[in-house]
């Protein structure tokens, strides 16, 4: 067996003692992006290395491996590396304003410290901090608006509840109004938005979290929507600001110029691409939030045409100029 096989085989082991209802082939191609034979065979090595394997079955009626007794210590991988992880994503948390979890975070890398040698966490934390450094620090691009952390603990206790949720928000007008809403999700982005539903209203709402002055997850349960899902909510928007009036075809063409460049973004999850027969690149997909796609498609001056929709070649095309640089 090769060495990143052993590894391999170390993380499957670990997995199938962590996870409660066991591991599944579809979880262990997902993790080590493998083919379903690969996956069946690896389970085979679990078995034939591992004593004691077990093979609950899912209420989905799926066959998984289950190990009862925890993976040694020993094996567990490089302390610097699981530092260095904790990290990032405690940096990360706080770029997104999501300081709860990064407190978090923080608690779970002291206690994964405090199970080692003085000697030994030292050097991990002093590896972990020359990655970070190296790496610099990537700022998300643009201004964001400022998201007061303790309502974003708010907002995340009653998402976790799921709870009523009880805010003070201050309208585009200036009014500030209190009021119990339904939290659903959270739009992460320059302006970053809270998807709820409120007493008045059926349909879907967007507060915007900056002009949440005052948060309070009350202790309401709320029955939550089973047909809402976050990620195919914010997949009908190109940025974080939805109108659904507004959802339908979009259409970009990129001139031959700049169709090298514009292929290498990805504008929207399920946009297709197409090269025409001049070289020039046409991009579909379907989304809302015209004022965002114009924002960004400024950046691109005379190298884009909007084909579809009009409202957003309204927008774009009397205000293109040709900047000499592509994005």
């Amino acid at each position: 067996m090769s060495f990143t096989k052993a590894q391999d085989l170390i993380e499957l082991a670990k997995m199938a003692n962590a996870r409660h209802g066991g591991v599944t082939l579809e979880e262990i191609r997902d993790r080590f992006q493998v083919t379903h034979r690969t996956a069946q065979r690896m389970t085979v090595a679990l078995e034939e290395t591992f004593s004691g394997i077990e093979n609950p079955t899912r209420p989905d009626r799926r066959k998984a491996w289950k190990l009862p007794e925890p993976v040694p210590a020993a094996l567990s991988p490089p302390m610097d590396e699981s530092i260095e992880a904790l990290d990032f994503a405690i940096r990360e948390a706080r770029d997104a304003d999501r300081h709860r979890h990064a407190r978090t975070l923080m608690r779970l890398r002291d206690d994964l410290l405090q199970r080692v040698s003085g000697v030994r966490a030292r050097a991990a934390e002093t590896d972990a901090e020359a990655i970070l450094q190296s790496v610099g620090r990537v700022a998300r691009p643009g201004p964001r608006g400022r998201i007061d952390p303790a309502v974003a603990d708010a907002v995340y206790d009653a998402l976790r509840g799921p709870y009523r949720l009880r805010v003070r928000y201050r309208s585009q007008g200036g009014d500030v109004r209190e009021r119990d809403i339904e939290p659903l999700g959270v739009l992460l982005g320059p302006r970053s938005y809270l998807v709820a539903r409120v007493p008045e209203d059926t349909a879907f709402r967007h507060f915007r979290m900056d002009r949440i002055l005052a948060a309070e997850s009350t202790d309401e349960w709320i029955a939550l929507d089973p047909s809402f899902d976050i990620n195919a909510h914010a997949g009908e928007a190109f940025g974080s600001y939805h109108d659904p009036a507004q959802i339908g075809s979009v259409a970009w063409k990129f001139s031959p110029h700049a169709a090298q460049a514009a292929s290498e973004f990805l504008f929207h999850p399920d946009q297709e691409q197409e090269t025409l027969p001049d070289g020039s690149l046409l991009v579909r997909f379907t989304a809302c939030g015209w004022l965002e796609m114009a924002w960004f498609l400024y950046q691109w001056g005379e190298e884009v045409e909007v084909l579809e929709p009009a409202g957003l070649r309204d927008l774009v095309h009397p205000g293109r100029r040709d900047f000499g640089i592509l994005p």
